[in-house]
């Protein structure tokens, strides 16, 4: 899990544009316009967790909160 990257995906794209690199990376295997990371898994891992973020935000949550909640929500999955 990328902090890092999850927020700054969830801050500067709405859920439709999260929702759009999450198809092209499934099907074409790429989207380096939003990612220079080889690792195909951990783009699509950045992606799909920064919905999540972006989610919470568009429900008026603050981004930083929104961080927050989310990863305490996965580090309870975790433990």
């Amino acid at each position: 899990m990328d902090i890092k990257a999850i927020k700054e995906l969830a801050g500067k794209h709405t859920i439709e544009e999260l929702e759009a690199f999450a198809t092209t990376l499934e099907n074409d295997g790429s989207c380096t316009h939003f990612s220079a990371k080889e690792d195909l898994n951990d783009a699509m891992s950045d992606v799909l967790q920064a919905m999540e973020v972006r989610r919470l935000v568009d429900g008026g949550m603050p981004l930083q909160d929104a961080v927050r909640d989310f990863s305490k929500r996965v580090r309870g999955v975790l433990s």
